[in-house]
């Protein structure tokens, strides 16, 4: 049977591959054509052929990424119209691949062009190496640059818009989550103790309920823990001199929070003045805190708690939340479950999250297989329905075939994957995709520019 023969790979990611006709930069649409070449079969085997099908695309109505290779044609995507035609049981999406494989760049090419088939949406990227600070501001998002020392705070208690119309329990309910994030990471710990959140929950009641309009800090958590007023022991069941004692890992951790980790940078009320209701995006730049990979994963966490509640607040509004070297956050248990809270609470406030991870093995990282705790990971992925596959290496590929139900030859491929190269699977229909990404489109999508500089 005659088989189509797709347009050659992309060499690699030099500057002269960019422009070259047969990669994806600077690809025109005429030069997506098959060609099918003859072929000479047995009626043996003619009979148990039928040439007239074909994979069927997506149907999704979205921007153009490149072509099909599978159903033929241009690969049209957009993950709010994925969900709302029901190709999809969640608005959530992972991007895998091994390095320098574009998974940055695609995704910039999916959210730059989407701006114009959806202008009132809401983006939110959180970027630990500042990669997309350059697409923000041509965009006219915000670009935030959070450092210790600098200009920017954000109070990870701090609901925004969502404040005025929540319901207590609902704003207690946040404090806490985050509150436990944070404080889990401070100790070291995969979680805390029963007698431990009972202290903080009941902690966070009290500030919630005496701060009225305004958003309690860490630091007022610190303070509440170093000098205990009566009604929480009462609350507790408890003496003041047995809470004394039982509240001081959780001062210990808050004060470090407050005095070394997060100083500067999360130990204060907000300082962002948006407008949520017109703004178009923002981006959260922590690349001035990779070398401190553990303030890095705590300012990422408090972050994050400040944007879901930011983005809650504005319900009438379609929003994205961009991860991006999300590997980084997944070394902390604490911080998986907290995002799989946030993906399996995103559909109510139309919100759609996206991931972009070097391995979906970074999943298991933080604990062993088998252990009761790796099921958190496992729930991640669990409520991801759009997994964008680029080039794997050999040692991922045993476990996508087992955790994913990736079939053989899926997973062979994976290996063979040139640059902006992707398997798609949505939902239960499979695409492989040649990325088209133009040459004027370049300098905003570039991640490798630090590389490639003379």
């Amino acid at each position: 049977m005659d088989r189509p023969k797709p347009s050659p790979p992309p060499a690699g990611r030099t500057p002269a591959a960019r422009g070259s006709s047969a990669g994806p930069v600077g690809l025109a649409l005429q030069d997506l054509r098959f060609s099918l070449p003859r072929d000479l079969a047995t009626t043996a085997h003619l009979c148990a052929l039928y040439p007239f099908t074909i994979q069927a695309g997506t149907g999704v109505t979205g921007v153009l990424l490149g072509a099909d290779r599978l159903a033929g044609g241009g690969f049209f995507f957009d993950l709010h119209d994925a969900y709302a035609q029901g190709l999809i049981q969640g608005p959530n999406m992972v991007v895998t691949g091994a390095g320098a494989y574009g998974k940055s760049a695609i995704t910039k090419a999916l959210v730059y062009r989407s701006t114009v088939l959806a202008p009132t949406r809401f983006t939110a990227v959180i970027d630990p190496k500042g990669e997309w600070a350059a697409l923000g501001a041509a965009l006219g998002w915000a670009v935030l640059r959070l450092r210790p020392g600098g200009t920017v705070r954000v109070n990870p208690f701090d609901l925004g818009p969502a404040h005025t119309d929540a319901a207590a329990e609902d704003l207690l309910a946040h404090r806490v989550g985050v509150a436990t994030a944070l404080l889990t990471l401070a100790l070291g710990r995969a979680d805390l103790l029963a007698g431990d959140r009972r202290i903080l929950h009941e902690s966070l009641r009290l500030l919630t309920a005496h701060s009225g309009a305004a958003d309690p800090t860490l630091p007022d958590l610190q303070q509440l823990l170093a000098d205990p007023p009566a009604g929480l022991a009462d609350a507790l069941d408890t003496s003041r001199a047995d809470l004394a004692e039982r509240r001081r890992p959780l001062l210990d951790a808050a004060a470090i929070l407050v005095d070394d980790d997060l100083r500067g940078i999360c130990d204060t009320t907000t300082s962002i003045d948006l407008d949520w209701t017109q703004a178009p995006g923002l981006v959260l730049d922590l690349s001035a805190l990779l070398a401190r990979r553990r303030t890095l994963r705590l300012v990422l966490t408090a972050a994050a708690g400040w944007l879901q509640g930011a983005m809650y607040g504005t319900s009438d509004r379609r929003k994205l939340v961009i991860l991006d070297e999300a590997w980084i956050a997944l070394e902390d248990l604490a911080i998986t479950r907290f995002l799989q809270d946030q993906w399996r609470l995103g559909r109510q406030w139309g919100t759609a999250n996206i991931l972009i991870t070097h391995a979906l093995a970074d999943l298991r990282s933080q604990v062993d297989d088998g252990a009761a705790a790796g099921k958190i990971a496992e729930g991640l992925l669990n409520t991801t329905s759009v997994r964008v596959f680029l080039h794997q290496n050999p040692e991922q590929i045993r476990g996508l075939l087992t955790d994913l139900g990736l079939t053989g030859t899926e997973a062979t491929l994976l290996r063979t994957l040139a640059p902006f190269q992707a398997l798609w699977k949505v939902g239960g229909t499979s695409a492989l995709v040649d990325h088209l990404i133009a040459r004027w489109e370049w300098d905003l999508l570039d991640t490798d520019r630090a590389m490639s500089a003379p």
